[in-house]
């Protein structure tokens, strides 16, 4: 875990952080509430992971101590009345609030939880336009929207900087390839070391993807930017590249109970828009899940 001490400085307790960062992950079900109640799935999860704990902040969602039960190999997931997810990753769609009957993009929608997770939020009224530029993953995300019987996804194959049209949807989700140093604790601690690299690299395509979702969505609506990563290259600054009389950064407010960090407004002799601070950033150790970052934007 040595390449994650570089964040000490961000980090409230660094010992507490690189600890947690290498532990196994728990893993969440959530209630596919287009098919089933919520009250349905909590009865079959006493029944098979009596072990498994309500997550009070987030909608028709429990938490599976890690080495529980395969939540993926039980008749509901096959059925597709349940789904199973990281539970820090619910956050953005969480962030982005979708409501039935709008247009919603997801700009980087493989391998398509997130998108199962809009389109059930929305309770399937409205579109859910699923973008993807690699055809092997856009076949996952297809294969999970069938699955759950979702008919407001639209599975679309394209590069996400380059999608067409203009201030169409109402939110966009640009959830970003980025390092992934966030998802250590599914790797054994060992996070993306091929790609530590890669930080300013990617923060370019990271800025051409946020640019792009500020310009399809209309006067007023809404973008999430988030990433799995602790890098303020691909976090903070690639908000601070977007005009602030383009998109404002809203704060975001958790529920009581959630552990987060704020954005950074400076790193390594770099200074950010002030507004990154409205970001948040949720840290292993605080909430024990992943690492990740959201922020919001309003479009102006």
């Amino acid at each position: 875990m040595e390449h994650l001490r570089r964040y000490a400085p961000l980090v409230d307790d660094p010992e507490a952080f690189l600890a947690a960062a290498a532990q196994p992950l728990p893993k969440v079900v959530w209630a596919n509430t287009v098919r089933c109640t919520a009250d349905e799935v909590a009865g079959w999860i006493g029944q098979r992971a009596p072990e498994a704990a309500r997550v009070p902040f987030l909608d028709a969602t429990w938490k599976l101590p890690a080495g529980s039960a395969r939540a993926g190999k039980w008749p509901e997931f096959a059925l597709g009345l349940i789904h199973t997810q990281e539970e820090v990753s619910l956050w953005p769609v969480w962030a982005l609030d979708p409501q039935p009957g709008e247009a919603v993009l997801d700009l980087c929608a493989a391998p398509g939880s997130k998108t199962a997770r809009l389109a059930v939020t929305m309770g399937d009224r409205g579109q859910v336009v699923a973008n993807d530029r690699k055809w092997s993953r856009l076949q996952g995300v297809q294969d999970i929207a069938s699955r759950m019987g979702l008919t407001s996804v639209v599975a679309v194959h394209g590069d996400g900087t380059q999608f067409p049209g203009e201030a169409r949807f109402d939110r966009v989700l640009v959830d970003a390839p980025c390092t992934g140093e966030g998802t250590s604790r599914k790797s054994g601690g060992e996070g993306a070391p091929q790609r530590r690299r890669e930080w300013h690299k990617l923060a370019q395509l990271q800025k051409g993807l946020l640019r792009r979702a500020v310009a399809l969505t209309r006067p007023g609506g809404t973008i999430v930017y988030s990433t799995c990563t602790y890098a303020p290259e691909e976090n903070e600054a690639v908000l601070d590249a977007i005009y602030p009389e383009k998109a404002a950064i809203e704060p975001l407010t958790v529920p009581a109970g959630v552990n987060v960090a704020p954005g950074v407004t400076e790193w390594e002799g770099s200074r950010f828009r002030p507004d990154v601070a409205h970001a948040i950033r949720f840290w292993p150790h605080l909430n024990d899940t992943g690492g990740f970052f959201v922020a919001r934007l309003r479009r102006l």
